[in-house]
């Protein structure tokens, strides 16, 4: 007699693995969400994924809703403001669940260590037993604790790399930034982040999007400085509301902060520049 598995049981246990993937696909890639933002997400994706079960597709229903599903997710609990963002976050998912699903499974079918939890409930010859996804995400977990380190100076890069967090008119954006040391710019006794123009660009209205890609400043707050080799230098901006740097497992927040608005892109894979002096206190 063939064993059958109760759709509530299911959801369960999904909703347990989505949110596990959704919180690593965010620690490797460097992104933060609040954990009832991640739980949210997981949530939904299992919800989802479980009623389409049982009343539309009787069967898996294929990678691509298996890509719906995780893009409901990630959508849900980290709110990418940007298509690259996004993009970082959804191949971080994909490599989270290869490991989970996909590596993990070659493991235990090699060294049959989920028996210690005892023999489970096998569904059929093809499905692996609930064990599992409980020692699938000890060990994920495990490993992304013992590999944090080698994660931060080589995916995450955190020491050169910080995620920033812009309001303005009730809207938020969000840009990738390099702690560029050689950044000293400060008003008003604090740093100055400057983002590229396609980064802030939706924090403003349409009217005055279109008047600054024609080189109207009337919406912007000059700032003068002096450096090396140009004495009298100018630079655009506004006052952000709020602004949230994610460095690490820190959220540092200020208010009233000027950032500053880059006209040409930067040729990194970031979106702005950060003094660091920004990293050692905060107003919020």
């Amino acid at each position: 007699m063939e064993a059958s598995i109760y759709i509530d049981v299911l959801f369960f246990w999904e909703w347990i693995m989505d949110f596990f993937l959704l919180w690593a696909a965010g620690r490797i890639s460097g992104f933060q969400a609040k954990k009832w933002r991640l739980v949210l997400g997981a949530l939904l994706s299992a919800l989802c994924h479980c009623l389409l079960l049982v009343f539309y597709f009787p069967s898996n229903g294929g990678i691509f809703l298996s890509f719906a599903l995780l893009i409901l997710g990630l959508s849900a609990a980290y709110l990418p403001k940007s298509l690259k963002n996004f993009v970082r976050l959804f191949f971080t998912a994909l490599f989270a669940s290869f490991l989970l699903g996909g590596g993990l499974n070659v493991l235990f079918t090699a060294t049959q260590a989920q028996k210690i939890l005892g023999n489970g409930l096998i569904l059929r010859q093809k499905f692996f037993p609930w064990q599992y996804l409980i020692w699938g995400i000890a060990v994920s977990y495990l490993l992304l604790k013992i590999s944090a380190k080698w994660i931060e100076a080589h995916i995450r890069r955190r020491r050169d790399f910080c995620t920033v967090y812009i309001r303005k008119n009730y809207k938020w954006a969000e840009g990738r930034v390099l702690i560029d040391t050689g950044n000293g710019l400060k008003r008003d006794g604090k740093g100055v982040i400057v983002m590229e123009i396609g980064t802030v660009l939706p924090l403003f209205s349409a009217e005055e999007g279109e008047k600054l890609m024609n080189g109207e400043r009337d919406a912007l707050v000059p700032m003068n400085y002096t450096s090396l080799g140009n004495p009298e230098g100018a630079l655009w901006g506004f006052v952000a509301e709020e602004c949230r740097i994610c460095y690490g497992e820190r959220t540092i927040g200020y208010k009233g902060l000027y950032i500053g608005i880059s006209f040409d892109f930067f040729t990194g894979a970031y979106e702005g520049l950060m003094p660091p002096c920004l990293l050692e206190e905060e107003d919020i």
